[in-house]
């Protein structure tokens, strides 16, 4: 006597994807307002990073070599110098502090006709 035993599992249904709609899914957007934010921020990146090399005929930073009264002499990446000159509106930042040999300076100026800038505003970083 042969008995049979067939054993079954139950049957597990699967949950079909859903439905394709066709096109790309909905990307993040920014919100029409922050545009001038974000340009901004891509600017100020671009400019310190510009800064240094002397790519920017407005902004350069720096180590003093040189100071004496109106005129300035920093030397940037890849042993570049740029001469800047200061004028009686200049801004030293912070207020009240003394731009010396070997201080690490930003500078943001107009080029002048020599080559050199004419700094508006100088940043003493440390």
């Amino acid at each position: 006597m042969a008995v049979l035993f067939t054993l079954t599992a139950p049957a597990i249904a699967q949950t079909p994807p859903p439905p394709s709609t066709g096109g790309p899914s909905a990307l993040p957007t920014i919100p029409p307002n922050a545009g001038n934010v974000v340009e901004g921020i891509i600017e100020r990146l671009v400019g310190e990073a510009t800064a240094g090399f002397g790519v920017d005929p407005t902004h350069v930073r720096g180590i003093v070599t040189y100071y004496r009264r109106f005129d300035l002499q920093i030397r940037m990446p890849l042993n570049r110098y740029e001469s800047v000159h200061l004028h009686q509106g200049t801004i030293i930042d912070p207020r009240g502090a003394t731009i010396a040999e070997g201080s690490m300076v930003d500078v943001q100026g107009r080029p002048a006709s020599d080559g050199s800038i004419e700094a508006d505003a100088i940043t003493i970083v440390r």
